[in-house]
């Protein structure tokens, strides 16, 4: 996706650039595995009446996965819930500075979250966080949600930027001729 319309930044070019491939590809793979994992699960339960142990831990952690590495990406493409009655109201002067405010308390936010991500995963094993059956270490799932966050975080103060630059910050939905 190139960010080629009038007015458009690169660094929001750059940033989609990183965050791209990471969701489509990896957390496509991720997809792939769920969906397989879900296929498998159903007919070993249902058609062989033999429950594949472990499955719902592993569904679990590949779902914790895939919200780690799509978040940024979804917020790129402005793919999360907005409420964007302050735009009719105040124009898109109040909007560019109500922006602002709010992707500087998210940002403040994410930190925190990526940095009490990181130190629950060094802890992890320490208190014994580990699935129910299989006793998987959410040690390395702390850790892929804790980059998620801060990559967020980093797609935030990319768009923070461009909007002090007085640049319109483009969320634009992908399709798939855009791959």
């Amino acid at each position: 996706m190139s960010n080629t319309q009038p007015g458009a930044d690169r660094s929001l070019d750059r940033i989609d650039r990183l965050v791209r491939p990471i969701a489509l590809y990896v957390g496509g793979t991720v997809v792939l595995a769920l969906g397989l994992l879900t296929v498998l699960q159903v007919t070993f339960r249902y058609a062989l009446n033999s429950p594949i142990q472990g499955a719902d831990d592993m569904a679990q952690l590949l779902l914790v996965s895939l919200v780690a590495l799509s978040v940024a990406h979804s917020g790129r493409t402005g793919g999360q819930v907005a409420v964007e009655i302050l735009g009719q109201i105040g124009g898109p002067k109040v909007t560019r500075w109500t922006d602002i405010l709010v992707k500087v308390g998210g940002v403040f936010m994410l930190v925190i979250l990526a940095l009490k991500l990181v130190d629950n995963g060094t802890t992890a094993v320490e208190f014994g966080a580990t699935t129910s059956t299989l006793l998987v270490s959410f040690e390395p799932f702390y850790y892929l949600l804790g980059f998620g966050m801060a990559l967020y975080a980093l797609v935030l103060v990319v768009e923070i930027y461009v909007h002090i630059g007085g640049r319109p910050v483009i969320h634009r939905s992908e399709s798939m001729d855009d791959l």
